[in-house]
């Protein structure tokens, strides 16, 4: 295990590349804006706007939402500065947050957009928060699923043929397809949703009729469709605190007010569900890094701030899984606490941790600088 050389992501993350100076492709791609021709990329987005503008027999395009301050800002740059007619499509969450309600709301009505969204299946939906948390470790897997296949298939049904999504997680943050493109074509490849389909019918539970509406455009549909799907993250400089100050600015919310999450850095990333963000912890048994990390070393490519001050800050909070998701993601799928920590323990890397004689799970390695010397599986 070993640490990139600027920010404090380690190489456990699926799919992460470093580079023979030990830093990141995510950092050197970030870096990589500094010498972008910005100017020449934000005219490639004006063209492609005059060429879809009013072709649509409503809007012009559709965009891919969640309410949150990614959301706000493609929104931003569509309607307000491109003069775009877009849709929002989204995805609802199944159990919103009251900051999250306002803040899909807001976008609506500050930018005078409408909005087509798919309620998930609540059986559905509640029964594979369980079974994928149980099975794979990533409890929204079908919450995820629907994300990236009903903006598609919806966008089709419109007869639009442009829809816009916010960043490439591969290119931006790190993953296997890591290649700077404008198309989110192969967006369904990147790894967030994983190809298990037929594990989820095995028991009887759910069956695939159920399951359809999650399941995304196989690329020979995607181009009989003549959609053309892009990453807004390729044709303006990209970084996640200028996306939220923009954001603040058209009606953004963050959710200190309601709420004060135990294991972030921050209180304005991936705050419309609570319960959502047991996926989100689940990287640090798995990988050792989880949403302290991640934004840590946002704000260290961004130069908001340093490695040698993020260390203890991520020390302290990304171990940490906030009482209150456990409870609501209990609530919600109906487990035990037995149950949960039972499946807890599944999911943690016995090359990163080990546990004691009473099944308390420690680290085997630290922060920034990678393993350390094995410790033995004792009480101490």
């Amino acid at each position: 295990m070993k640490y990139c050389k600027k920010c404090l992501m380690p190489d456990t993350r699926p799919g992460i590349t470093f580079m023979e100076d030990g830093v990141c492709a995510p950092c050197h791609n970030y870096e990589k804006q500094k010498h972008t021709d910005w100017n020449t990329r934000f005219k490639e987005l004006e063209t492609l706007c005059d060429k879809y503008r009013g072709r649509g027999n409503k809007y012009d395009c559709a965009i891919a939402v969640s309410g949150g301050k990614a959301s706000h800002f493609q929104v931003y740059i569509m309607k307000e500065v491109m003069k775009m007619n877009p849709v929002l499509l989204s995805t609802s969450c199944t159990d919103w947050t009251k900051t999250g309600a306002q803040n899909i709301q807001n976008i609506a009505e500050t930018f005078s957009c409408d909005v087509i969204s798919i309620q998930p299946n609540p059986r559905v939906a509640r029964i594979m928060a369980r079974k994928a948390f149980e099975e794979i470790g990533s409890p929204t897997w079908y919450l995820d699923a629907l994300i990236y296949a009903f903006p598609y298939r919806m966008a089709a049904q419109l007869g639009l043929k442009l829809l816009v999504y916010g960043e490439n997680v591969n290119y931006t943050y790190g993953g296997k397809y890591n290649i700077e493109t404008p198309s989110a074509k192969f967006q369904p490849l990147n790894d967030v949703v994983k190809p298990v389909w037929d594990k989820w019918l095995e028991d009887g539970q759910i069956t695939a009729a159920e399951l359809e509406s999650a399941k995304q455009m196989t690329l020979e549909e995607y181009d009989r469709s003549g959609l053309e799907a892009i990453y807004m993250s390729y044709f303006v400089p990209w970084d996640t605190h200028h996306n939220y100050e923009v954001a603040k600015r058209w009606g953004f919310r963050h959710m200190e007010h309601e709420y004060c999450r135990e294991g972030t850095l921050e209180n304005y990333n991936q705050i419309d569900s609570l319960s959502y963000l047991l996926n989100q912890y689940l990287k640090y048994p798995k990988f050792a890094h989880a949403s302290a990390t991640e934004m840590a070393s946002r704000w260290i490519r961004a130069g908001l701030t340093t490695r040698e001050e993020m260390i203890p800050l991520v020390k302290k909070y990304d171990k940490r899984l906030d009482q209150g998701i456990v409870d609501a993601f209990m609530e919600y799928t109906r487990m035990t606490p037995r149950e949960f920590w039972k499946t807890m323990d599944k999911w943690y890397n016995r090359e990163l941790f080990y546990q004691d004689r009473d099944g308390v799970w420690h680290e085997k390695f630290e922060v920034g600088v990678g393993l350390i010397e094995e410790k033995t599986n004792s009480l101490f």
